[in-house]
C-alpha cells in the first residue's frame, strides 16, 4: 500500500511538472511566433522596468518581464510569469485607478496613471504606469500590452483624498479571483486578501513630472520598436498604432510612380474615407519619422502627435510650427503645411500634408522653406490632375 501511494505521489509529481513546462512553453511561444526567437533576448537587453501581457491568453496573462522589472518590485521573473498583472495591486490601490487601466485594456488604448503598487515584500511605492497596445500593423488585430513602471518621487504628493480608505479597502476583496487556466497563478489572489496596512494613513497621491512621463513614453517607444524589429523575421510586423488598411484604396502605379519622384517629405490622406487615412507616404517621411510604410498606411496624421503637440495649431491654421514625433519618441520642430488636393472635376480627392524637420539642415536651391514646401504640392496637383482625368488615380481593382 505504501509502495502504491508512493506512486501515485511521483505520477501526481510529474504531472504537475509537466503541465508546468506546458504553461512555460505556451507564454514564451507567445513572444517568439510572433517576434523570433531573439526577441527575449533583446527585451533583456533594454533598460525600464516592463511586462507583456497577452490579452489572447486565458486570464490575460503576463508572458514577459523586464530584469529592471524584477529591481523594482522584487518578484523574480518566474514569481510573475503567468500571473495577471493585478499581483502588483494591493490594500491600497486606487479603485478609481484600476477602472481607468481595465478601460484602456477594453477599448485597446495607451492610457498613463499614477498608481500606488506593492513590492513583493508587502511595501508600497508609487509609479507612473505607462499602457501601451501592440498590434499587427497589417490587420490592425490586438496582439500584445505593454506596460511600463517608472518610479515616482516620493517627495512630490498630491492633495489626498480624506476618508477614502475604508472604501478602498472594502473594495479591493472584489479582486480575489484567479484564474483556472494557469495553475501557476493559483495565488495570484492573495495580493487582494488580508494586506498587511502599515502606512495606509501616510500614503498620499504622488503625482509624476513631466520628466517622469516622457521617460515612460520613450521607454515604450524603444520597446515597440525592438518587437517591430524583431516580428519582420516572421513576417508578420507589428505597430504601437493601430493602422488598419483593410478597404484603403491603393493607388495606381502611374500616380506612385509620379509621387514617388518628389523629394519632399510628405503623406497623402484620403478625404472621403472615414478619419482621412494615410494612403501613401514618401521616402522622405519614412526617413523622418521612421515609421515603415506598413505601419503608416491606414493611419490617421495623429500618429505623429506626442504629449506637447499643439492640437489647437492643428485645427486653426494650413500652415503650422508644431512638435511632432517619431516612431521612437524622440521629438521635432516640424515645419507643416497642409492643402488639398483636387482632381480634373475640380473635386477635392486627397489632402496633402508636408513635413519639414526645421532642426535639419536642408539644401533649399536658393528657396525658403515654405516655398519648398509649396513645390511638393504643386508637384502632387500635376500628377493627380492628369491622372484623374483618365481615370488612373487607384488600380483598377479598385
Amino acid at each position: 500500500m505504501a509502495s502504491s501511494g508512493a506512486a501515485e505521489a511521483d505520477t501526481g509529481e510529474r504531472d504537475r511538472e509537466q503541465q508546468q513546462h506546458e504553461d512555460r512553453r505556451r507564454l514564451a511561444s507567445s513572444l517568439t511566433a510572433r517576434y523570433s526567437d531573439w526577441v527575449l533576448e533583446a527585451l533583456d537587453e533594454l533598460p525600464g522596468s516592463f511586462l507583456l501581457t497577452d490579452p489572447a491568453l486565458a486570464g490575460h496573462p503576463i508572458v514577459y518581464a523586464s530584469r529592471g522589472l524584477a529591481a523594482l518590485t522584487g518578484y523574480a521573473r518566474r514569481e510573475v510569469l503567468g500571473r495577471n498583472a493585478r499581483v502588483f495591486q494591493g490594500a491600497a490601490t486606487d479603485r478609481a485607478a484600476v477602472a481607468g487601466v481595465r478601460e484602456a485594456v477594453r477599448a485597446q488604448r495607451a492610457h498613463q496613471v499614477a498608481i500606488l503598487n506593492y513590492r513583493r515584500d508587502g511595501s508600497p511605492h508609487w509609479v507612473l504606469l505607462h499602457l501601451a497596445p501592440v498590434f499587427h500593423a497589417r490587420d490592425g488585430r490586438l496582439l500584445h500590452f505593454l506596460a511600463v513602471q517608472v518610479s515616482i518621487d516620493a517627495k512630490r504628493r498630491a492633495t489626498p483624498c480624506r476618508g477614502a480608505t475604508g472604501a478602498v479597502l472594502a473594495a479591493c476583496r472584489e479582486e480575489a479571483r484567479v484564474d483556472e487556466d494557469f495553475p501557476c497563478a493559483s495565488h495570484a489572489g492573495k495580493v487582494f486578501v488580508d494586506m498587511d496596512k502599515r502606512g495606509l494613513e501616510s500614503e498620499e497621491p504622488r503625482v509624476a513630472t513631466e520628466s517622469e512621463k516622457e521617460k515612460a513614453i520613450s521607454t515604450a517607444n524603444s520597446i515597440v520598436s525592438a518587437l517591430n524589429r524583431y516580428s519582420k523575421l516572421t513576417g508578420l510586423v507589428v505597430s504601437g498604432k493601430r493602422c488598419d488598411s483593410v478597404g484603403i484604396p491603393a493607388l495606381s502605379s502611374s500616380l506612385n510612380l509620379s509621387l514617388g519622384r518628389i523629394k519632399q517629405s510628405f503623406v497623402l490622406t484620403h478625404s472621403c474615407l472615414p478619419d482621412m487615412p494615410i494612403i501613401y507616404a514618401s521616402d522622405a517621411f519614412v526617413s523622418l519619422t521612421g515609421f515603415s510604410r506598413e505601419e503608416i498606411l491606414g493611419c490617421n496624421c495623429r500618429v505623429l502627435n506626442g504629449p506637447h503637440t499643439s492640437l489647437e495649431v492643428l485645427e486653426e491654421a494650413c500652415t503650422v510650427d508644431l512638435l511632432s514625433y517619431r516612431k521612437d519618441g524622440s521629438s521635432f520642430h516640424d515645419l507643416l503645411h497642409v492643402s488639398p488636393i483636387r482632381d480634373a472635376s475640380g473635386k477635392v480627392a486627397f489632402h496633402i500634408w508636408v513635413h519639414l524637420d526645421m532642426g535639419a539642415k536642408h539644401d533649399f536651391n536658393g528657396l525658403t522653406p515654405e516655398v519648398w514646401q509649396l513645390g511638393a504640392v504643386g508637384a502632387v496637383r500635376v500628377a493627380v490632375r492628369g491622372l484623374s482625368a483618365s481615370g488612373s488615380l487607384l488600380r483598377p481593382s479598385q
